[in-house]
C-alpha cells in the first residue's frame, strides 16, 4: 500500500481484513438549546449520531471489535471487508479511512479527503498571514510618515501618525490577509482532492486481490 506524500509529510496506511461476525447500530440524540429571553422562547437544537459496532474475524484467525462513530455501513455477516486507515509516518495513532466491502463491491470513506486533511494537518492556516499583515501595515504607515528615520523623534510619535496614510495601511494589509486566505483554501482543497484520489486508487486496488 503506497504512501501518500506532501511537502515533507508521507501519510502511510495500513488494513485490516476479515470477515464479518456480528454486526449493531445504535443511535444516539443530543439536544441543545440556544437564545431565548423573557419574550421568546430558546431555539431547540437535535442532533443524532448513529453508531455502528461490529466484529470481524481477520484473516490470521483474531477477532477484531471495530468502532465506527457517525457513520452508517450496511455489512452482513460473513462478507469479507477491508478497513483502511491513515496516519503520519513516524507516529503511533491514526484514524479509519476506509472500508471496503469486497463481497458488496462497494466502499465508502470513513474520512475524506477534508477530513484526513484535517486531522493530519498537511496543510492548515497558521497565524504568519497575520503577522505579515501587520508588517504591511507598519511598513506603509511609516513609509507614508513626513520624515526622515535618521531624525524620528519616538516623543514626536502622535505627529507623525497623524500625517500617515493610515487608510493606505490598511488597504494593504487587508488585500495581503485577502490574498493569503484564497491561497491556502487553495492549497487546502488541492490536498484534500490528492487524499481522496490516493483513497480512490486503494480502494481500486483492493477489488483487485
Amino acid at each position: 500500500m503506497d504512501d501518500f506524500k506532501y511537502g515533507k509529510k508521507v501519510v502511510e496506511f495500513w488494513q485490516v481484513t476479515g470477515e464479518v461476525l456480528g454486526s449493531n447500530k445504535f443511535s444516539e440524540t443530543y439536544v441543545s438549546s440556544s437564545g431565548g429571553g423573557p419574550n421568546y422562547a430558546p431555539s431547540i437544537h437535535s442532533e443524532t449520531v448513529t453508531n455502528h459496532e461490529f466484529w470481524i474475524k481477520t484473516e490470521e484467525g483474531l477477532e477484531k471489535d471495530i468502532k465506527l462513530r457517525g457513520i452508517d455501513v450496511p455489512l452482513r455477516v460473513g462478507q469479507k471487508i477491508t478497513l483502511v486507515s491513515a496516519g503520519l509516518k513516524g507516529k503511533d495513532n491514526g484514524w479509519y479511512s476506509l472500508l471496503i466491502n469486497h463481497s458488496a463491491g462497494k466502499h465508502w470513506f470513513i474520512n475524506n479527503g477534508v477530513d484526513l486533511n484535517n486531522k493530519l494537518k498537511l496543510e492548515k492556516y497558521t497565524g504568519i498571514a497575520l503577522l505579515w499583515a501587520l508588517i504591511i501595515y507598519l511598513g506603509v504607515a511609516v513609509y507614508t510618515m513626513p520624515m526622515n528615520i535618521a531624525n524620528f523623534e519616538i516623543t514626536h510619535l502622535e505627529w507623525y501618525l497623524s500625517y500617515a496614510n493610515l487608510q493606505m495601511a490598511t488597504t494593504a494589509a487587508t488585500a495581503y490577509l485577502v490574498l493569503a486566505f484564497f491561497w491556502k483554501r487553495s492549497k487546502k482543497v488541492r490536498v484534500a482532492k490528492k487524499l481522496k484520489q490516493h483513497l480512490e486508487d486503494i480502494a481500486q486496488d483492493a477489488y483487485k486481490v
